[in-house]
């Protein structure tokens, strides 16, 4: 007697991996008068079973990387304000002068650096020019000179984003003078709390050559209010000007100088380290659309992915340049970074990394990581079917029992399958050798298949045609 049938698993199996078979009623076989086969006659599988996905477990790995933070403190000083970006070579103005003729002041801004001065005398004409360049680092009093007082007190104040510590000045008087003579310059500070100019160092010219028409001399200011004990800081506003009530002659200005204070970092400190998971979405890939979507999901950690053309491995090239810290980003984001390959037979060997296992690949600074083989994008070279029922004559298994927890509890292998084909082609075997096994079972409610390929992962198939046979032979006596 034969039990036939015809399954397509679609029908009702559709979102299971196994398929189940349940006879209209159960097959009771009596062992004494008879025995149970199995034979498998036909089985076809259209193979759409992407070579990257979730289910063969090949579409994931991690990238732990280390990142590592970097402090600073203020130390030091370096020259910041000059006539860069104000003149040039030949002391022409670069920057637009902004003038005032209404509160008398004429303005240059560059790089958020702002300079302005006050002239109540001189600064009456709009279209005029004030700015000289006292920024450069040689001074010319005879061409290159601003009016600091004379009738009336004039002033220049600086505004600007860095942390201004002093400023050089060079004073100058061109009228011969009989006697000594003392002038107080003033550093003043804008106190945005009580909306006054803070006095934060003051400096004494002497003058003291005598009857000699040219005479300059230099002096440095402290921006750092030692009586409040404050620090420079950014935006801070500082006005140049003279506390002395009246000269014997026009005083000048011809040289405008300033220092930053500049920060200085220590060695960094490597944080712990944190693994982020790279999902490689389920598809069908080649050689060219993997190395797309991984470039594409490693980019923020600046690992580029190549392929060798000659022996198709896999190099993960770190790209990241060293790493300088600033007060805006202390943080090296990819200090260290390692690949975190799953110990996953299948994508060790789609990678082509299969040498003895490491749990953590490092992928050397300015270097690169490359695979030890050929990577490997096919899906599965084999379909393994096997069922829930015993064979009489057990059939050896070193794949689904070689740390498959899946494949544990069942039973027998009934078929192995080529599947060395393209994507969306069919997969077909007949049992033309007629193979049959005899089973143990003498009670059979439902019959199971499950599908594996050779790599022990259990296979999702959402469709599949199988016709099998439950033969019941009558014992010869």
């Amino acid at each position: 007697m034969k039990y036939s049938f015809y399954v397509d698993k679609k029908k009702n199996n559709l979102d299971n991996k196994e398929l189940i078979v349940i006879p209209q009623y159960p097959i009771i076989n009596d062992p004494e008068e008879s025995i149970l086969k199995l034979k498998l006659i036909n089985f076809k599988f259209l193979n759409n079973i992407y070579n990257i996905s979730n289910n063969l477990m090949n579409n994931k790995f991690n990238i732990r990387k280390t990142t590592k933070t970097f402090t600073f403190t203020y130390g030091g000083s370096e020259l910041f304000l000059n006539d860069t970006g104000f003149f040039d070579a030949n002391n022409a103005l670069l920057v637009d002068e902004v003038i005032d003729i209404t509160l008398h002041q004429s303005t240059i801004t560059y790089d958020n650096t702002s300079l302005t001065y006050y002239n109540t005398a001189d600064i009456t004409d709009d279209t005029a020019s004030y700015w000289e360049n006292i920024l450069k680092d040689t001074v010319d009093g005879s061409t290159r000179k601003m009016k600091l007082q004379d009738t009336y007190v004039n002033f220049i104040e600086i505004t600007s984003d860095e942390r201004i510590t002093s400023f050089d000045i060079t004073f100058y008087r061109d009228s011969s003078i009989s006697s000594p003579v003392s002038i107080d310059i003033v550093l003043q500070k804008y106190n945005t709390l009580s909306g006054l100019w803070d006095n934060i160092d003051i400096e004494t010219l002497s003058f003291a050559i005598l009857n000699v028409d040219e005479e300059q001399i230099s002096k440095t200011f402290s921006a750092i209010d030692a009586t409040n004990s404050i620090s420079p800081a950014p935006d801070d506003k500082y006005r140049i000007t003279s506390n002395t009530g009246s000269v014997p002659f026009p005083l000048y200005i011809i040289k405008l100088q300033a220092n930053k204070q500049i920060p200085i970092f220590d060695n960094g400190t490597e944080d712990s380290p944190i693994e982020n998971t790279i999902i490689i979405p389920d598809g069908f890939y080649k050689i060219s659309t993997l190395k797309k979507i991984l470039n594409d999901l490693l980019t923020s950690y600046k690992i580029s992915i190549s392929f060798n053309e000659y022996t198709n491995k896999i190099k993960f090239t770190n790209d990241n340049t060293t790493f300088t810290p600033t007060i805006e980003d202390l943080i090296d984001n990819n200090f260290k970074l390692d690949l975190v390959i799953p110990n996953i037979e299948n994508l060790k060997e789609n990678l082509g990394i299969t040498d003895s296992y490491e749990q953590y690949i490092p992928i050397p600074f300015n270097s690169y990581f490359e695979g030890n083989t050929h990577v490997n994008l096919m899906n599965f070279s084999k379909i393994i079917i096997v069922t829930n029922l015993a064979f009489k004559n057990k059939t050896h298994n070193d794949i689904l029992n070689n740390g498959n927890v899946y494949g544990r509890g069942i039973g027998d292998v009934l078929c192995w399958i080529d599947s060395d084909i393209a994507p969306f082609s069919c997969i077909n075997y007949t049992n033309y050798e007629r193979v049959d096994y005899e089973l143990q079972n003498n009670h059979i409610n439902y019959i199971t298949f499950r599908f594996y390929n050779e790599k022990s992962q259990e296979l999702y198939l959402d469709n599949c045609l199988i016709n099998f046979e439950i033969i019941k032979e009558k014992i010869m006596i």
